[in-house]
């Protein structure tokens, strides 16, 4: 701005006074143009920001809107006022509503030099905010496209999630089995899946990936294929005895799997199986919290069983535990993010108030979710997943 010589406008009506505000422009350098009012005045644009001379009686404040006009025009051009001995104070309003300086009677030619460096300055400035303004607005823009496509990417993979899962309720003789989930994001890291094999035994999984968002979904497919073809294994060779035996060796298998890919990703996971025939289940539970929850006759307790979380250690194994289901009880399996919707600050007191409350509201699937409140949840912290076997009810 300091080698600008675009001309500096003067908008001052007294004749007198402009010739003499004219000498002093001259006398530095600096070219005058006089205009007969602020109407008049070119379009001020980028490095073409031009230096604007009012007389300060001529500027009228007395309403809001001249203000925001006057406003408007220091955000425009580089204003300098002209002030008359009688209004000097009146120096502290302009400056406040956006005037760059002001024009003393008796200003020198150093002190007019001064005051044009001050306004390259100034000029400097605005032109490097309009250069960021852009840039951000740019930059705000590739963001929000980003976010678009992100969001796209989100209900596609969403769908992909929900065409995975299995069909709720299942039922299978005496046992119904059902499910829901509560994503805390577009795409959860909790996971379940079950089915009937061999028109005998109900095998079934509920899992937490760690994390949230795409990378906890991805393990969560992950996992279904890999689930889905040992059972479909098991199902094309009609290998009872496998079945049998059912989970045995399943944790092992996904834990291997899932070193081998080099997500970094862990996961919690029950792995069940139930014989319809001689109404035993077998389960693994590898670090799932809160445990599994039976409930017979009102009372609801802990399963026993403890595990290693699945996808960090290498060469480590689960122990299958094994029960008599009884002919009216159900199964409860509930992710972590359930603690969230109990106000007990300890982990211990929030396992105890969630038998309490369960003890009589595990009959169905909708039963289990009004008692947690599952269907009033707006913005949950975590995924919030459920996963109820029932026998006889």
């Amino acid at each position: 701005m300091g080698k600008n010589k675009n001309a500096v406008l003067l908008v001052i009506e007294d004749s007198v006074r402009a010739g003499v505000i004219e000498a002093q422009f001259l006398a530095i350098g600096r070219v005058i143009q006089t205009l007969r009012d602020k109407e008049t005045l070119p379009a001020s644009q980028g490095s073409d920001m031009q230096t604007i001379v009012l007389a300060a009686e001529q500027v009228k404040l007395g309403s809001k809107q001249q203000i925001n006009q006057f406003k408007q025009l220091c955000a425009t051009y580089l204003v300098l006022i002209s002030l008359l001995p009688e209004n000097h104070d009146q120096v502290a309003k302009f400056f406040r509503l956006g005037a760059v300086d002001v024009l003393l009677a008796g200003d020198t030619s150093d002190m007019l030099e001064q005051t044009m460096t001050r306004l390259a300055q100034v000029a400097t400035i605005r032109q490097q905010q309009v250069i960021d303004r852009a840039k951000l607005e740019s930059t705000n823009d590739e963001l929000q496209e980003s976010l678009r496509l992100l969001k796209q990417d989100q209900i596609a993979g969403l769908e992909v999630q929900k065409s995975l899962m299995p069909e709720s309720p299942l039922s299978a003789g005496e046992y119904q089995i059902s499910h829901s989930i509560v994503p805390s994001l577009y795409l959860s890291g909790d996971f379940v899946g079950y089915n009937v094999v061999l028109g005998r035994y109900l095998l079934f999984y509920f899992a937490d990936v760690s994390g949230h968002g795409a990378s906890s979904a991805f393990v969560t497919v992950l996992l279904r294929f890999m689930v889905g073809r040992v059972i479909r294994r098991h199902q094309l060779e009609e290998d009872y005895a496998a079945l049998a035996m059912a989970p045995q060796g399943l944790v092992e298998h996904i834990n291997s799997q899932m070193l081998a890919t080099g997500l970094g990703k862990h996961m919690t996971l029950f792995a069940g199986s139930v014989d319809m025939d001689n109404n035993v289940m077998r389960y693994v539970a590898g670090a799932q919290l809160p445990p599994p929850i039976l409930v017979v006759d009102g009372e609801a307790v802990f399963l026993p069983g403890k595990g290693k979380p699945v996808g960090i250690f290498e060469d480590v194994t689960w122990h299958v535990e094994e029960l008599k289901m009884p002919e009216r009880s159900s199964l409860v399996l509930l992710s972590d993010g359930v603690f969230d919707l109990f106000p007990e600050a300890q982990i211990a007191d929030k396992e105890a108030a969630i038998l309490k409350l369960l003890g009589t509201r595990s009959g169905t699937l909708e039963d289990l979710k009004e008692a947690l409140q599952i269907d009033y949840i707006e913005e949950p912290q975590d995924d919030i997943s459920l996963l109820l076997l029932t026998r006889g009810m």
